[in-house]
């Protein structure tokens, strides 16, 4: 037996993504299978933050983003990622984001919050989003990520608030309760 064998990995493309049933993402060639559908409260998290963000961009006539729920990223010809909520700042794409939007949600679940945590961070900071938060239907809470130097920091969380600049021209003041009302 050969101890030098190299293990065989394949390797995908965002064109085999696209042909695929279920629900994959796919990290720099290696597929990843996503969860079973969120959870209720996971959904509720997700259009109230939604609605939120919508609500706060309508507002704002100089602030010209979008919010888009569970569309895929593609990253290159060997990255394809669905974010939670996107914002995205440079007009609706086609068929899929194909540039990095200005602000990422990812609500974490037992099964994707290391992942969310880590090799998401890390792709989200490389890409350049400026804001990335992770909520925790569990805990109840909200972490914040700004991208400042292409280096995440913390958004602090003052009296239950958090506030997020992710243009010059758009920004948003969110309630932790708001994000979580029933």
């Amino acid at each position: 037996m050969c101890s030098e064998a190299v293990r065989y990995t394949p390797n995908y493309s965002a064109s085999d993504y696209r042909q695929w049933e279920g629900d994959w993402e796919l990290w720099d060639g290696i597929p990843v299978c996503m969860s079973p559908s969120p959870t209720a409260t996971h959904q509720l998290v997700g259009g109230n933050l939604l609605s939120l963000l919508k609500t706060v961009i309508a507002k704002n006539d100089a602030c010209q983003c979008l919010v888009v729920y569970e569309t895929d990223w593609q990253i290159g010809d060997s990255t394809v990622v669905r974010p939670d909520i996107a914002v995205l700042c440079h007009g609706l794409p086609d068929a899929f984001i194909d540039y990095p939007p200005s602000l990422v949600v990812e609500i974490l679940s037992a099964s994707t919050a290391d992942k969310d945590r880590t090799a998401k961070r890390q792709l989200y900071e490389k890409q350049g989003v400026a804001i990335y938060l992770m909520v925790d239907p569990e805990k109840k809470s909200l972490e914040g990520l700004q991208l400042k130097d292409d280096k995440y920091q913390p958004l602090p969380v003052v009296d239950g608030v958090i506030t997020v600049e992710w243009s010059d021209d758009c920004s948003a003041v969110i309630s932790v309760q708001d994000v979580f009302r029933q």
